[in-house]
């Protein structure tokens, strides 16, 4: 049985439940343009569990998620405040949150990362949108973007690539952004033990973005992605915590992201977002 995500032609081919849910629920204005089916699977990442099928519906302004024996959930992309892309191995994991009618709403969808190419562009619009920009012909990488890439890989190739590949639109300029490698201590002078995984803040034109290891200790293979609207950053936060700091970032309606840093790139973090 196919357990990766393929893409569906019309609402028709919806199962009829599904199809009725979507049409309940979707402005007549507002016209599917990317159908993205996620069968049932299999997800080992954590404890292994059967994942119910799922589908998502990118639409001219809003994404969709309708799922058998669940309500249906849409948002407007206008509306999103934060989106959050998991991607790990085969793991897949995307949410984004925001407002749907005075409420507070969330879509969560697991998925086999096999079919992360269908999802790409119509989650780089949604993200757009959500930033306040306007879909249009992307320009070429400014100078000042591709140099701190550079300089970004010779730091960390991985997370270049996670920046570059799965974060950053392609017309969005990187204005700086701080390199946290995994931080460890050492137990009984002889053992190290790791404390926070890897991670990366880069403020952009639209966003923070914020990527970071799943893990602190062991081998780590992919990137937890946060994409956060400059609009909605309202505030920032540094706890001192032993030899590091603890940063919380807040947005609006109560939603946080957080960052464990060294002293040296805490200070960098301040300063870039004092800017």
């Amino acid at each position: 049985m196919r357990e990766t995500p393929y893409l569906l032609d019309t609402l028709a081919d919806l199962p009829p439940d599904l199809q009725a849910a979507a049409s309940r629920v979707l402005p007549p204005e507002d016209v599917p343009q990317v159908i993205v089916w996620i069968p049932a699977h299999t997800q080992t990442l954590q404890k292994r569990r059967r994942v119910p099928p799922q589908a998502l519906l990118f639409t001219t302004a809003g994404v969709l998620s309708v799922q058998t024996g669940a309500d249906p959930i849409y948002l407007r992309n206008a509306d999103v405040l934060l989106v959050e892309h998991h991607l790990i191995l085969l793991y897949g994991c995307l949410q984004f949150v925001g407002w749907a009618q005075g409420e507070l709403r969330r879509i969560l969808v697991e998925y086999n990362t096999v079919g992360e190419p269908l999802l790409h562009t119509a989650l780089q619009r949604v993200v757009r949108q959500a930033y306040g920009g306007m879909d249009s012909a992307p320009p070429a990488r400014d100078a000042a973007t591709l140099a701190l890439l550079e300089q970004l890989g010779a730091q960390s190739f991985k997370f270049r690539n996670g920046l570059q590949i799965y974060a950053l639109l392609p017309e969005e300029r990187v204005v700086d952004y701080v390199w946290q490698p995994r931080i460890t201590r050492r137990i009984a002078g002889i053992f190290r033990q790791g404390v926070a995984p890897a991670a990366l803040l880069a403020l952009t034109d639209r966003a923070l973005i914020l990527i970071r290891e799943e893990k602190a200790s062991g081998a780590a293979y992919g990137w937890l992605i946060a994409f956060c609207p400059r609009q909605q950053l309202v505030g920032m936060s540094t706890r001192p915590q032993q030899i590091w700091h603890h940063v919380d970032i807040q947005l609006t309606a109560g939603l946080t992201q957080s960052v464990i840093l060294e002293e040296a790139q805490a200070a960098r973090w301040e300063a870039l977002w004092s800017v």
